[in-house]
């Protein structure tokens, strides 16, 4: 092949090769609804908003989280919700702590769970309004037969379409 009709599909190439800029993702006065797996085992509907700010990094979460499972064995509730505060915006990702406070019904009875966590969204490129999140933390339950402490990171993932 000549040098000439090699030039332009290096060139095309190369710059499919190089990273597109990218930003912290600015979340302010935006409406998000998804599934996610953060105050229980099983899957739940989310839906989430922030709160607008003077600052495009400072995100502040409010999130409601409702999930059930109606299987004969093991029949399962839980319903709350959890305030985030990012402490790093780095490019197309989001870091935050914060709190959840819910109840959960199942096969151990009933409790009041608390949770200190900490969470992680993801933009990928090329799709910008859809974050992926894990989170991690302690879930610390009182009342039933539940009582107890138990680390919630095992499974604590999530998909969110930010409107």
């Amino acid at each position: 092949m000549p040098l000439r009709s090699t030039a332009p599909l290096a060139l095309v190439a190369t710059a499919a090769l190089l990273p597109a800029r990218a930003d912290a993702k600015d979340l302010r006065n935006r409406f998000g609804l998804g599934f996610n797996s953060y105050l229980d085992e099983n899957a739940g509907l989310s839906a989430r908003y922030v709160v607008p700010s003077g600052d495009e990094a400072l995100n502040i979460v409010i999130e409601g989280n409702v999930g059930f499972s109606t299987i004969s064995l093991s029949e399962r509730f839980a319903a709350g919700g959890r305030l985030l505060t990012s402490v790093v915006a780095e490019d197309n990702m989001n870091f935050y702590v914060g709190g959840g406070l819910g109840y959960v019904s199942g096969e151990a009875g009933d409790a009041l769970r608390v949770q200190p966590l900490a969470s992680v969204d993801f933009f990928m490129f090329g799709l910008e309004n859809l974050g992926f999140t894990s989170s991690f933390g302690v879930n610390i339950d009182v009342g039933g037969g539940r009582g107890g402490l138990s680390t919630a990171s095992q499974a604590s993932a999530g998909l969110t379409y930010w409107f």
